[in-house]
């Protein structure tokens, strides 16, 4: 009796035996499936944070040159400078002095000389806005300036070439393209060929070689062999009232995406400080308080 009464229940145990010995199997079969979408996913995750932290230092970076524009002439050397020390915290790997000065000598690696890879594009002012307000520098330089003074008390009418205001003309509006290195693998192989489709020197490579496997595409206008990587392109743009006359010989500085930067950036009368070659300084000194008027504070 005995037997009888165990024997149902020890064959359905054997059979639950089996059933999860086969889940398991189904389980493990299920995961190797799965596992390399999940590894996709969570680089994806990784290569997403690192674009949005490149793309909010580029924002800082891209105000700070356009604020150094508007100090310095639109002088594309000071841009170029204050953009390097806005991108330096991508390039930081250790803390202190020594780590931020090597973190700045990387960026403007990367932003200055006729290789970098920046391009600063001065949208405003334009020629035509030098065709209808520009006068004589009141430094000596050659060339001329848009007006900067007494601003409130000028005619608002529009120009006839430019058809903007002398107080529009006066907003430096400047866009920053960099190119920023792709980190994670696999990723940065997609995300290369996906965002530079459109690239005339790799229109038609599509999406055929993700992971690299064979030839690689034909190299886009990021790609250079002195800086190694796989980068795409992104962009900010800043728009800052100019705080000094704009010199018309600044606007040969700007340069657009894919273009060499010149080697020798800015207006070449822009004094400089002796200790820091690189660094524009005011070309006029400090501003003398009018008569009956307090001293500037500072």
């Amino acid at each position: 009796m005995n037997s009888g009464l165990w024997s149902p229940r020890c064959r359905g145990s054997r059979g639950y035996r089996r059933n999860r010995h086969h889940q398991r199997g189904q389980s493990a079969t299920e995961f190797i499936v799965i596992f390399p979408a999940l590894v996709m996913l969570v680089f994806g995750i990784l290569q997403t944070a690192l674009l949005y932290q490149g793309r909010a230092t580029l924002n800082y970076a891209t105000m700070l040159a356009a604020r150094a524009g508007a100090m310095h002439n639109g002088d594309v050397g000071a841009m170029r400078n204050a953009l390097a020390r806005g991108l330096a915290p991508l390039f930081a790997s250790q803390p202190g002095a020594t780590g931020y000065a090597r973190a700045l000598d990387k960026a403007a690696a990367e932003t200055a000389g006729p290789a970098a890879l920046a391009s600063i594009e001065i949208l405003n002012p334009t020629r035509a806005a030098f065709a209808d307000f520009g006068r004589a520098r009141l430094d000596g330089g050659s060339g001329k300036e848009l007006p900067n003074d007494t601003l409130a008390y000028r005619s608002s009418t529009p120009g006839a070439t430019a058809h903007l205001s002398v107080q529009d003309a006066n907003l430096l509006h400047v866009r920053v393209t960099y190119c920023f290195r792709l980190l994670v693998p696999v990723i940065d192989r997609i995300l290369h060929v996906a965002f530079n489709a459109n690239d005339p020197a790799t229109e038609g490579a599509g999406l055929r070689n993700p992971f690299g496997i064979g030839a690689e595409p034909t190299a886009p206008h990021c790609n250079n062999a002195a800086f190694p990587g796989r980068r795409i392109h992104i962009q900010s743009e800043a728009l800052l009232r100019m705080q000094s006359p704009f010199f018309e010989a600044n606007l040969a500085g700007s340069t657009k995406p894919g273009q060499p930067g010149p080697a020798t950036p800015g207006d070449p009368a822009t004094p400089h400080d002796p200790d820091d070659p690189e660094a524009p300084v005011d070309p006029g000194g400090p501003i003398a308080p009018s008569p009956g008027e307090p001293p500037p504070c500072f």
